[in-house]
């Protein structure tokens, strides 16, 4: 197992921190989508947290249900929504639209657990060339399986409880429950990675783990809100495309 340790005080990525982009142009274009009637809470956080992790443009996408009492928001853009204030299945279009001007994509949650909504949202996953990052809030809203997704090009920000249930989808043997060891929680993440094409970050109790194809790096760490770690991975990962892993690693100490 490749395991790497770094604290908020000593990262093991300095450069990282060191070469950020200094004109908002050079940046990176970042698309964030989710929410539904009454609810974008979620929506509005990662708009805050991805500008304050340095995002150079951030365009969100909402339904239209939301116009009036999210309009507010700077980027902002909505698309049609059903009667029950989700994504209509006509917003796919706009979807993809502005994916091609994204240069990554967040889903953030407050999706709900509509049908419609669900069939959407698989039909963007297939289908969208571009970097994706999942924050477990959107997880909910997600037809494909979980044992699907992690074969797919994309980043699973979560938790312990979500890990669990991602190694009982993969066939993990191995459970995670609260008497897991720091050592054996490295195994387990390991060897979950390792058989997948998806990137994780994940929260524990005193960890952050950061994994990329079997190679893992873990940062001491309380738990920080979810909202803000997912944004803040998917700026780093936008802005250093060809390091994911020292900017999944780095974004866990700039959160």
């Amino acid at each position: 197992m490749t395991l790497m340790k770094q604290t908020m005080d000593e990262p093991l990525f300095p450069d990282l921190l060191w070469s950020r982009p200094e004109n908002k142009k050079n940046a990176g274009k970042l698309l964030i989508i989710g929410g539904q009637a009454g609810n974008f809470m979620n929506i509005s956080s990662a708009y805050s947290f991805a500008q304050e992790a340095g995002a150079g443009t951030v365009k969100v996408l909402m339904p239209g249900s939301l116009m009036k009492i999210a309009g507010g928001i700077e980027g902002a853009e909505f698309a049609p929504s059903n009667k029950g204030g989700s994504f209509a299945k006509t917003a796919l279009a706009q979807f993809f639209d502005l994916s091609e001007w994204a240069d990554h994509v967040l889903l953030a949650g407050d999706f709900g657990k509509n049908s419609e909504t669900t069939v959407i949202l698989d039909g963007f996953l297939l289908k969208n060339p571009k970097p994706i990052t999942i924050s477990q809030h959107a997880l909910e809203s997600i037809g494909i399986s979980l044992a699907q997704l992690t074969q797919m090009l994309l980043t699973l920000v979560i938790d312990r409880g979500i890990l669990q249930k991602v190694g009982k989808a993969v066939g993990t043997h191995v459970p995670v429950t609260s008497l897991t060891t720091y050592e054996n929680m490295g195994d387990i993440i390991q060897n979950i990675s390792a058989g997948s094409k998806a990137n994780f970050v994940i929260q524990d109790e005193e960890h952050t783990w950061a994994a990329v194809k079997g190679e893992i790096v873990s940062t001491k760490s309380k738990p920080e809100d979810s909202t803000a770690l997912s944004a803040y991975c998917s700026v780093w990962q936008m802005q250093n495309p060809a390091k994911t892993l020292e900017a999944l690693a780095t974004a866990c100490i700039a959160d």
